[in-house]
């Protein structure tokens, strides 16, 4: 009995929760696949699969077993597919989360490029303001200010976020008076990405350093969405320049204390990606396209490592 055939069979059998449309995904007959888990229970001498006339479910070990049976199989496809990919082209899906501290334009621009170069790659992006959970089982790369997980590779790269600037509608300032110092914002709607007190560290025109806890009153999930909301007049907020330059020229938003600027706004973006010792093509291209649209020095290290800077011509985004 081939060993790795038997375990594919067996994450057929798993993810499609049936003996049948595991035999047919797999163009094997029905005994084909019985004869398979029997052998791989067998061989581990353990339940993998309760079985009724109705239903397959996992056992406890069967699902610790099919969790290490799909990264096995995952890196050697990788390896079969890196030592055949030569002199093909890279194709597959690639899942990437991206900061929205990049502005929807620079994060597009950026995306086309790879894309151009490499056609035939499926891309799936992910817009998010704070990070991604399970970032290891649900993305292939991400360009987060933090690092998503433990066990990632990772690289600064040249890609630096905007400074913030504090703004609001002219319908919101018409009922409210103008704040000129950093301790009157407590006393006004603000808005922010996350929920509960925001910290709002200032530095003003002398030089000094000012913290302001602000309560929101309305949060959301993106700096997009923030934005929306200052125009309706809903609040101040603290949004990327680029972001809210048009509003601004326009006469949408105003500026608020614009002597004042936001204390470590601007910020490097860094390239994550899950650590496998044979990465899937997709992902080898987009590191390699992403170290050289940053800078050709950029080296991958472990996320516990001491940090390494790829350097390039700056590329800005916005927080």
């Amino acid at each position: 009995m081939n060993h790795i055939f038997a375990i594919r069979v067996f994450i057929r059998v798993a993810e499609t929760q049936s003996f049948r449309r595991a035999a047919k995904e797999l163009s094997v007959s029905s005994a084909a696949v019985t004869r398979s888990i029997a052998y791989l229970e067998q061989q581990l001498r353990t339940r993998l699969l309760n079985r009724t006339t109705r239903a397959v479910s996992l056992t406890e070990a069967g699902h610790h077993y099919l969790d290490g049976y799909r990264r096995i199989l995952e890196e050697l496809d990788c390896l079969d597919a890196s030592t055949l990919a030569e002199g093909r082209a890279v194709a597959g899906i690639l899942r990437i989360v991206a900061t929205d501290a990049l502005p929807p334009q620079a994060i597009t621009t950026l995306v086309a490029g790879f894309q151009h170069r490499h056609p035939q790659v499926r891309i799936q992006l992910t817009y998010s303001a704070q990070g991604s959970n399970n970032f290891e089982e649900r993305y292939d790369a991400g360009l987060l200010l933090e690092s998503p997980a433990t066990d990632v590779e990772w690289v600064q790269l040249s890609l630096v976020t905007d400074r913030l600037v504090l703004c609001a509608a002219p319908s919101y300032l018409a009922t409210r008076a103008t704040p000129r110092e950093p301790d009157q914002l407590g006393s006004h709607s603000c808005i922010t990405i996350k929920s509960g007190s925001a910290a709002w560290r200032l530095i003003g025109p002398d030089g000094s350093l000012q913290c302001v806890t602000v309560e929101p009153s309305y949060t959301a999930t993106s700096r997009t969405l923030l934005r929306l909301a200052a125009v309706a007049g809903m609040g101040i907020a603290l949004l990327p320049e680029p972001l809210v330059a048009r509003d601004l020229e326009e006469g949408l938003l105003k500026r608020i204390m614009p002597d004042y600027n936001a204390h470590g706004s601007r910020k490097k973006v860094s390239l994550f990606y899950p650590h496998r010792r044979f990465p899937p093509l997709p992902t080898s291209a987009f590191v390699t396209y992403m170290l050289e649209y940053a800078g050709p020095t950029g080296k991958a290290i472990s996320a516990t490592a001491t940090q390494t800077t790829a350097h390039a011509p700056e590329f800005t985004t916005t927080e």
